[in-house]
This record gives structure tokens, C-alpha cells and sequence, in this order.
């Protein structure tokens, strides 16, 4: 019959009939089904013989293929059907059709179930292969990757969170900065069960019976990094990526990148894939090149401030030179007879006021050298160019020079130093005097305007000042390096007031460029974040200047 018809091989390459046990079950089908199919044929029993052909099935399938159980189910339904029509060729009658139909249905139900069984058996070999080979796979890949990798338990540690969040904690970030040791502690629950040969090294370890075991031993006590990776066991976030620090064998203390997977369907937690990567190195490298680029720009600015001697001294002759002339207008109003008492006191007040401009200059000076952070504070540019025409008065009478402002009327104020930005405004200023004298012009106004400038990309609003001269204006050669340490136009200039100018505004957020005006001259301008949104009502009036000095020619300041 059809037992003969296969010992066959699952798919996927496992035999089937290579079993001893599964070898003689299948023998055992033989005898069987030439006993069943004589019963069935020459005996009286008025049964369901022909059933225990389900039996063969049975004995058969443990040895066959899918092909096989096929061929056994349809050889005994043959013999099931061959032995009703010899037995009952002159007397058929109904119960033995019944008595047939019962039996072929069992055969072919059997064969049916038996296949899908070997459907289910091939589909769970292949299945076990695969994850065999991916467990290899894995394995292979563990062992041999260069980054450090740890499998660690972490059923205790979720256990633990469990039962705190059964306890009625609803806020974990709270509940570690109540409790200061409370992660250290949970932490310590962590166990690792295997690591790989990057790990032995990277920890300086002689085997894994060193490393394998509780991991509160390798962690330093203050590391932030366990609280966070509670909180994100806590939030059901499948990974967790951050900065750590671990305590090496030989007790280094080591700072890594960490990456944790956790299982996404809640189970698994007993093997749970961690990644570190040292960075050690990088970081001392980050930390030492941070220190030097400090000491070099301390170092720069000390440099720098050798360079800036000569122009720290013109920017002082300014303050000491009206202080000198107030001081002789004084003497001469005290040495009247009368005394003019009242006008002798206001060359004074000038004095004092000359004399505290020089010792901001001197102040900023030095903070250029010290580690101290620049104080800034909310000004208004409107008002600081009036002080600056006030400053800059004996320089524009002896260019015969007139100052002109424009001021809009809704400009907000800027943060930033006010000395800083005042000489800022002064050098400007004193660079269009100059430049006019070179240029030889008849028309000698020099034009400040303060207005709002078109907000930056971030939307900020923008405070513009800019100053224009009179003079022949910038030509294209020198523009470019305009702003470049030590590079000047002037044969008696230091090359240093604009590359401080341009310092001064980048400080306070800004940017300072320069361009030709159509109708001649050069125009300076700067751009400066607004403090503040611009007031809704209108900005007070601006008192005009007081003159400095009073025997100077006052030069005549207008504003448009």
C-alpha cells in the first residue's frame, strides 16, 4: 500500500525518517494496514472497520512528507472503498454505505489534520532555524563589535518602579530630588549578565567574572545619569540616549555615551541590549583646547591693548583737553573783579564731567584684560548721541562742522555699555571730521540718524544708527578690510578704532557696516536688538545740548 511512499524530508532540510523512535512507528503501519483491510474484508463484524485506517495515518505521518501523508490518506481510502465492494458486492444495503462513508471520512479528516500538522511542524523548524541563525548571528556580532556592549537585567528594577507607582507616586523626577540616594538604590538592582571583549577593555577588566554581576560597583555616586534613565522606564520609552560616567577597574573614572533599547511589549526586561561608547579623551581634548582658546583671547586682548596705547591716548586728550580749557575759563571768570562765581561753577561742573568720561574710558580699558562681565543697561540712542554732541563739541567747532539729528520718534531702547557704545559714536563721529578735512569740503554737516530698522530673521526688532559724512567716501579696495586689525587710511592712524567699533556692536548683538551715500561721503551704520518692544506713547522730548566751554567757538547743532 502507500506507506512505502515517503520517508520524506521537511522542508527547510530537516529528515524526518532519521529517527529511530519515528523509523519503527512507521514500520508498524505496514502490518496494520494489511490486518485492518482483511478484518474489513473477510470477516462478519457489521462495523466501522475501515476507521482504524486512521491509526495508519497516525503511525505513518511521524516518517512522511507532506506528499506522503497524502499518498498514505488516499492508498487507505482505496482499501477502505476496495474492501466494502468485496465484502459487500451481493448484499449492500444502507448500513454499510453509512458504515463506509464513516470510515472514508475519518481517513480523509485524519489526512487533512495530519497535513496541516506537518504545515505547522515544517513552519516552527524553519522558525527555530531562523532564530537560531539570528541568535548566531547576534552572538557573533556582540562578541566581535569594537563599541562596548552590556546585557543587564532590569526585571528588579522595573519591579520596583511597579510598586512605587502602585504606592501612589505620580511624579518620579520629584520623588528622586525628595529622596537624593533613592536611584543610586534602584540602580544598584541592575544586573549584567554578559559583556563583550570591548567592554573588558574599555573598563581595563581581566575577564567577564569581573565585570558580570551587580553594576552599582562601576557607577560614581553623583552621576545624573540613572535618575534619567528611570524617568525614561518610567515614561515606557523604548530607548534611552545620554551621557554617563563609569569607574573603571583600575578606578578611572570614565565618561561614555550611553544607549539603552528596552523591550516595546513589556516583556523581555531580563536581557536588556546596553551600548556605551568612551569619549574620555574627546572630552579632556574639548576641555583643553576651551581652556587654551580662554587664555589665548586673555592673551589676545592683553596683546591688543599694547596696539591701542596710542588711540586710548587720543581718546583720553579729548576728556583732558576740555578739562584744561574749563580749568583756564575758570581761572579767568575768578580772576575778574568782580568774580563771575556762577560761570566760573559751570566750568567746573564741565570739569567733573570731562574728568568721569576719562575715567570710563580708563574703566572699560581695563576690563578689556579681567574676567569681568560687562554690565549693560537699557539706553536710549537718541539721548546717548546728544551727549556724545556734547562731548564732541570742541571738535566740531575747530572742523567748523555742524552736527544734524534725526531721531524717529518710536525708537525703543537697546541693551548694551554705555561707555562702549558712546565711543562707538565718538570715534564715528571723529572719522567724518576727519574725513571731511581731508576731502577739503565746503559742506562740513555730519548727519546722525536714529531710526527702527527691519526686524532680523528671528523677528527681533532693530534699533539702526547710522553716521554720514560729507567726505570723498570709501573706495572699493580699502572697504573690504575697513574693519581689519591694525589697517588704516590715515599715515598717523593706529588701524585699531574701527575693528574696536565693530567689537563694541557684536557685543551688544549687532552688526556695523559702512557704504557710499549716492550723493558722496561715506555713511556708517550700526544695528542693535531692541530691548524692549517700542512704547506705545510718544518718547518725551530731548533736552538740547549745553555748551561745553565757553570761550571755544560752539559749533551749531540742528536736529531735522
Amino acid at each position: 500500500m502507500g506507506a512505502s511512499g515517503g520517508a520524506g524530508v521537511v522542508p527547510g532540510g530537516s529528515p524526518m525518517a532519521g529517527r529511530p523512535t519515528e523509523r519503527r512507528l512507521g514500520i508498524l503501519a505496514i502490518p496494520l494496514t494489511f490486518a485492518v483491510f482483511v478484518v474489513d474484508t473477510f470477516t462478519d463484524i457489521e462495523s466501522a472497520i475501515a476507521v482504524l485506517y486512521v491509526l495508519v495515518l497516525l503511525l505513518a505521518a511521524t516518517m512522511l512528507s507532506r506528499r506522503g501523508i497524502l499518498r498514505v490518506a488516499a492508498g487507505c481510502g482505496s482499501l477502505a472503498v476496495l474492501s466494502f465492494l468485496l465484502s459487500h458486492r451481493h448484499d449492500m444495503d444502507l448500513s454499510a454505505v453509512l458504515r463506509c462513508g464513516v470510515s472514508l471520512s475519518a481517513i480523509l479528516i485524519t489526512g487533512a489534520l495530519l497535513v496541516r500538522d506537518h504545515d505547522s511542524r515544517a513552519l516552527l523548524v524553519r522558525a527555530n532555524g531562523a532564530l537560531a541563525r539570528s541568535e548566531k548571528r547576534y552572538r557573533a556580532m556582540f562578541e566581535q563589535t569594537r563599541v562596548s556592549l552590556w546585557e543587564q537585567d532590569f526585571t528588579a528594577v522595573t519591579a520596583a518602579l511597579d510598586a512605587l507607582r502602585a504606592g501612589g507616586v505620580t511624579d518620579l523626577a520629584a520623588h528622586v530630588q525628595a529622596h537624593p540616594g533613592w536611584s543610586r538604590e534602584i540602580g544598584a538592582l541592575i544586573v549584567t549578565t554578559n559583556v563583550n571583549d570591548a567592554t573588558l577593555e574599555l573598563l581595563g577588566a581581566a575577564g567577564r567574572a569581573q565585570v558580570l554581576g551587580p553594576l552599582e560597583r562601576f557607577l560614581p555616586e553623583d552621576d545624573p545619569a540613572m535618575p534619567q534613565v528611570l524617568l525614561a522606564l518610567w515614561e515606557g520609552r523604548d530607548r534611552f540616549e545620554g551621557r554617563a560616567q563609569l569607574i573603571a577597574a583600575d578606578g578611572r573614572v570614565l565618561t561614555v555615551l550611553l544607549g539603552i533599547s528596552f523591550p516595546d511589549d513589556g516583556i523581555g526586561f531580563d536581557q536588556v541590549v546596553v551600548g556605551i561608547v568612551d569619549i574620555t579623551q574627546r572630552e579632556r581634548t574639548q576641555e583643553a583646547l576651551l581652556a587654551a582658546q580662554a587664555e589665548l583671547a586673555r592673551a589676545a586682548r592683553a596683546a591688543t591693548l599694547g596696539a591701542l596705547s596710542a588711540s586710548i591716548a587720543h581718546e583720553l586728550n579729548q576728556p583732558l583737553g576740555a578739562i584744561v580749557l574749563n580749568a583756564q575759563a575758570c581761572l579767568r571768570w575768578l580772576r575778574r573783579d568782580p568774580p563771575d562765581i556762577d560761570t566760573a561753577a559751570k566750568a567746573v561742573d564741565r570739569m567733573i564731567r570731562d574728568g568721569k568720561r576719562a575715567a570710563e574710558i580708563v574703566q572699560r580699558t581695563r576690563g578689556m584684560l579681567v574676567k569681568d562681565a560687562r554690565r549693560d543697561e537699557t539706553i536710549d540712542l537718541r539721548q546717548l548721541v546728544e551727549e556724545v554732541a556734547q562731548l564732541l563739541e570742541r571738535e566740531l567747532a575747530a572742523a567748523a562742522a555742524v552736527l544734524v539729528t534725526d531721531f524717529a520718534s518710536d525708537v525703543p531702547p537697546v541693551r548694551g555699555s554705555r561707555v562702549g557704545l558712546q565711543q562707538v559714536l565718538i570715534n564715528l563721529v571723529t572719522n567724518g571730521l576727519h574725513a571731511m578735512a581731508e576731502a577739503g569740503s565746503l559742506r562740513r554737516d555730519l548727519i546722525v540718524t536714529v531710526d527702527n530698522s527691519p526686524e532680523d530673521i528671528q523677528g527681533m526688532a532693530q534699533v539702526r544708527v547710522s553716521v554720514r559724512d560729507r567726505g570723498r567716501g570709501i573706495d572699493e579696495g580699502s572697504r573690504t578690510r575697513l574693519f581689519d586689525p591694525f589697517f588704516t587710511t590715515r599715515p598717523d592712524g593706529m588701524g585699531m578704532g574701527l575693528a574696536i567699533c565693530r567689537s563694541t556692536v557684536e557685543s551688544c548683538g549687532g552688526t556695523l557696516s559702512v557704504h557710499n551715500h549716492p550723493e558722496g561721503g561715506a555713511v556708517f551704520e550700526f544695528t542693535i536688538p531692541a530691548a524692549a518692544p517700542a512704547p506705545s506713547t510718544p518718547s518725551p522730548p530731548i533736552p538740547s545740548p549745553a555748551p561745553s566751554s565757553p570761550i571755544a567757538p560752539l559749533a551749531p547743532v540742528r536736529e531735522d
